[in-house]
């Protein structure tokens, strides 16, 4: 039996309401903080002037920067890092759905120095100077990144969509408030509950040795969001079923999801991430127009996993049918022709696929240019 090493030195509170935690908890790291955000409707909702007044009332000097967009771009990045040293922010903290706190992670390293994050990518640069400390504030449940290590930059001048760990990323506090997540609309709603089964089902059908343990996390995740997403859809205030799409969502991008070493590799991520690259769009809707078609790519090799899956999580036989059923019951049944992808472009996207997610070379059938062109023209 393999080594397991499991590493996770962020405290999480969780909870409705919990948000009233952060004043206090930014209190003890430091005294000047730069708050990253980029959706217009924390301003609308009234969380921005709340966080900001909280953060003062607990002696945190607070800087706004809200430019962050979706898909967070290296410039955006770079530009959140010249303010942070220029603010001598002690603190960066994060708030708002996987963009954001992707973003706020990579300024934290663009505020050591003066390079570019798109050199921390690509290995050219280390740590200069002294690294902001990280609170991460999800608004949205989705991504997970308040619970692991990793952001996803992009650089839209070559339309690359990259991965960068780094151990500055692990937040010191991740504060997960369901209540935030109350006024998220519907698409925006379905868009990160298909993220969160995406996340746990392609580590759950492509592990090549599964667990006891890591197969039993990964099941109840899933669950939860197959059953909880639809509550949510119905009753956009069920904050019971919100709760459990936050826990989910925390959980199966984390370093919880693999505990018991039975886990396998994210290639459908891979695989996406040049759509959302080259096109702006939702990284959710393209997740949700590869999925079946990646299925079937992979059933030959792990037929055994989409058994597994229909029967654990969708109480059916065919696990492939059921998720189809389900994208369609949560409005997410969706193609890449109606995301605007050009079929031209095709080729272009497979090959930008193969070098920028190194890890396809690990998924159990061979996921080379050629195939994934084929999965995209499969989805069209």
């Amino acid at each position: 039996m393999g080594i397991t090493r499991f590493y996770l030195p962020t405290k999480i509170i969780f909870g409705s309401g919990s948000l009233a935690r952060l004043g206090p908890e930014a209190r003890k790291i430091g005294r000047k903080a730069l708050l990253v955000t980029g959706a217009a409707s924390m301003r609308r909702a009234g969380v921005l002037d709340r966080v900001r007044g909280d953060l003062e009332a607990n002696g945190v000097r607070v800087s706004v920067f809200d430019r962050v967009e979706s898909n967070p771009r290296a410039s955006t990045v770079d530009e959140g890092g010249r303010l942070a040293r220029q603010e001598k922010a002690e603190l960066v903290i994060g708030l708002g759905g996987g963009s954001t706190m992707d973003a706020a992670k990579g300024i934290v390293l663009a505020g050591s120095g003066t390079g570019p994050i798109w050199d921390y990518v690509e290995a050219k640069a280390t740590v200069k100077g002294p690294v902001p400390s990280l609170i991460l504030v999800p608004t949205v449940a989705a991504s997970g990144s308040e619970a692991n290590s990793g952001a996803v930059i992009t650089n839209w001048d070559t339309h690359e969509k990259r991965v960068l760990n780094s151990p500055y990323f692990f937040a010191r506090v991740s504060i997960v408030d369901p209540d935030l997540t109350l006024t998220l609309p519907e698409r925006p709603t379905a868009q990160g509950g298909v993220d969160i089964f995406c996340h746990l089902a392609e580590c759950y059908l492509t592990a090549g040795k599964p667990s006891l343990l890591t197969d039993g996390i990964m099941e109840t995740a899933m669950r939860m969001v197959v059953e909880s997403l639809p509550r949510v859809l119905d009753r956009l205030d069920n904050i019971e079923a919100r709760t459990r799409l936050s826990w989910a969502s925390t959980i199966a991008c984390s370093p919880f999801a693999t505990l018991g070493g039975g886990a396998g590799v994210m290639t459908l991520h891979g695989v996406e991430h040049p759509l959302s690259g080259y096109y702006d769009i939702a990284h959710g809707d393209g997740l949700a127009a590869l999925l079946p078609e990646w299925m079937r790519y992979t059933f030959p090799v792990r037929g055994e996993r989409f058994s597994s899956l229909g029967r654990k999580v969708f109480d059916e036989a065919d696990g492939i049918l059921a998720t189809e059923r389900w994208l369609e019951r949560v409005g997410m049944k969706l193609r890449l022709g109606s995301l605007g992808i050009d079929l031209e472009r095709l080729e272009e996207l497979a090959d930008c696929a193969v070098r920028t997610a190194p890890w396809l070379k690990y998924h159990p059938r061979v996921l080379d240019a050629a195939a994934i062109k084929q999965l995209y023209k499969n989805s069209y």
